[in-house]
């Protein structure tokens, strides 16, 4: 099968902003769209089999001993919303030591924390106090009679290395979809990808968000979230003053949108990302007369159910 990008959607990013150069467009693929598994999906074990990564093992080489295809790589991180393959894949014996020994300056004997000891009742069977909950250098067992358990019985240290390598060994328990479950989980991705039908697409469904005039005095390459009133007025003919004084007509408020995005590719191309967004409206500073009243407004595309994000 193809590889993850392949199934996202192009849209087309305005380019040519400076009063010298005409408006262009550039197709690319918007990596801004998003799918995340659902959390609920440990439950359906007829669908997903539990595995332990071993060690040396990647997505991609697991992809090709289970679905003959290292592309599908990307159907395993989903399933376990894994972004950071870096982070949240299972580091090497020799990577794990040299990260820690970075994260702490070299103190991976010091101690992280501190976690409880078990505890039993006098009756050998009852248990007053779990192992490994974590507490408090100072914190000490109480027994019903009063009595109180010493520092070595009631904690014990968790140095840095164990505590990472805890945390190391938690990451190689994923689930895996099964044969029959990968086709369906494809077709299911395209469709969530896609655009909702809406007027900016073309005939290939790229979509194409007009830019306008005001681009050029914002600098800015990404779209303008909606139409305003100086386009509606170039479009229909008319024509447009640029005042230094206040404006007898209206200023112009433009909204811009702001995105980054966070992405992680695997050895064999596959990409998850995350997306944040911000949105500022401003209203003023240089205000554009029409020679002619006019007024213009466009709502912003619907986007898709499946978790649309990003910004365009």
């Amino acid at each position: 099968m193809a590889g993850y990008f392949s199934y996202f959607p192009n849209v087309y990013v305005g380019e040519g902003v400076r009063d010298d150069e005409a408006f262009k467009y550039r197709l690319v693929k918007n990596i801004f769209r998003k799918v995340r598994a659902r959390p609920d999906l440990n439950q359906y074990t007829t669908l997903f089999e539990s595995y332990s990564i071993q060690t040396g093992e990647t997505p991609a080489m697991i992809a090709s001993r289970l679905f003959d295809d290292p592309y599908m790589d990307w159907t395993i991180l989903l399933v376990n919303d894994i972004i950071d393959v870096y982070e949240e894949w299972p580091k090497s014996e020799d990577h794990l030591v040299n990260y820690v020994n970075e994260k702490y300056s070299g103190k991976s004997d010091s101690i992280h924390h501190w976690e409880t000891n078990e505890i039993m009742l006098d009756d050998g069977i009852t248990t007053l106090v779990k192992e490994g909950i974590e507490v408090n250098e100072n914190w000490r067992v109480i027994m019903p009679d009063g009595t109180v358990k010493t520092a070595e019985e009631s904690i014990y240290p968790v140095n840095n290395y164990e505590y990472e390598y805890f945390k190391n060994e938690v990451k190689r328990q994923i689930l895996l979809p099964i044969n029959n479950m990968v086709e369906l989980m494809v077709e299911e991705f395209e469709d969530l990808v896609a655009y909702a039908p809406h007027n900016e697409l073309d005939n290939a469904n790229n979509k194409k968000t007009v830019m306008n005039i005001s681009s050029r005095f914002l600098n800015n390459t990404g779209s303008v979230s909606f139409a305003s009133a100086i386009q509606s007025q170039l479009t229909t003919g008319g024509e447009v003053t640029f005042n230094d004084g206040p404006s007898t007509g209206f200023g112009v408020g433009v909204a811009t949108s702001v995105s980054t995005t966070t992405s992680t590719t695997t050895s064999s191309g596959a990409s998850a990302s995350d997306t944040t967004s911000t949105t500022s409206s401003s209203s003023g500073g240089t205000s554009y007369s029409p020679s002619s009243s006019s007024s213009s407004s466009s709502s912003s595309p619907p986007s898709s159910s499946s978790g649309y994000s990003g910004g365009y």
